[in-house]
């Protein structure tokens, strides 16, 4: 048992390295303007593509990150934002409430539908702590800090099963299939056609650090490259080289964000040119 949790531990760990290089170099900033620096944040737990805008789930809350002096809350209901996903204008959160929260603890699963002003309790309130939250159409996977396992839902998150200890540091879920999804497990690709309870290894050269699916779009980081695929996964094709190892890949149908090294890029052209934020 303690040998899992320890596996469980460091798998948590992986998911969250690149985000904490991020908090760590850009907390030397000071705030500015009407928002306020990165530096007044203690946790970067994880980086979205929402619409044109890139956001943060952090230990004080949700942030919109405009660049290192400028992220502004979202909303003002304060919980540590463990979990975050996003469906199209659909906000997907999990974690602990904040000092003078009236949310339980832990939050279970919630819903914003106007960017993080307001939240919906969906279900899993005093259960569930997702610390990896993935959607895509009605399906939705979450990791629970509490057990390590990997829970799933075909139904936008009201009803859950169990698909045991999660071994993924990463999942990708299909937008275009019930049940199909890629992941990563210790930098390699693992697929599956029926939400986990089978899988099957993906063979590549490469090592991946994260990985992200929209539409069409299938995107993985590796090294200090981004990468896209058209089959699935099955071959790769190198879009875009960055100055350090990059760590995260998020998309929405407006942007592309990548964190590489200490710092975040946005691409608006599809992933041909990349901007420092």
């Amino acid at each position: 048992m303690r040998e899992e949790c320890d596996r469980m531990r460091k798998r948590v760990l992986k998911v969250e390295s690149g985000l904490i290089a991020v908090f760590l170099f850009l907390g030397m900033s000071t705030a500015v303007g009407s928002g306020q620096s990165i530096g007044t944040i203690s946790h970067i737990h994880s980086v979205r593509a929402f619409g044109d805008q890139v956001i943060l789930g952090t230990h004080e809350g949700l942030f919109r990150y405009v660049d290192e002096k400028n992220v502004f809350l979202m909303g003002t209901e304060i919980f540590d934002v463990m979990g975050l996903a996003v469906l199209g204008k659909k906000l997907y959160a999990s974690g602990h409430p904040g000092p003078g929260s009236k949310l339980p603890e832990p939050v279970g699963l919630l819903l914003s539908t106007d960017s993080g002003k307001t939240w919906k309790k969906l279900g899993l309130q005093w259960e569930v702590d997702f610390h990896l939250l993935e959607t895509a159409g009605a399906d939705m996977y979450g990791v629970d800090s509490g057990s390590g396992n990997l829970l799933y839902s075909s139904n936008a998150g009201k009803k859950w099963t169990s698909r045991g200890k999660n071994l993924m540091s990463d999942i990708a879920v299909n937008p275009g299939k019930v049940g199909s999804a890629l992941a990563l497990r210790e930098g390699k690709l693992i697929s599956t056609q029926n939400s986990f309870t089978k899988m099957r290894a993906v063979d590549s050269a490469l090592t991946f650090s994260s990985i992200d699916w929209l539409s069409d779009s299938l995107l993985a980081t590796s090294g200090k490259s981004l990468y896209r695929s058209g089959d699935l996964g099955l071959t790769w094709k190198k879009m875009s080289d960055f100055p350090e190892a990059t760590s995260t890949v998020t998309q929405s149908s407006k942007i592309i964000a990548v964190v590489a090294g200490n710092s975040i890029y946005k691409s608006k052209d599809g992933g041909k040119t990349f901007k420092k934020m």
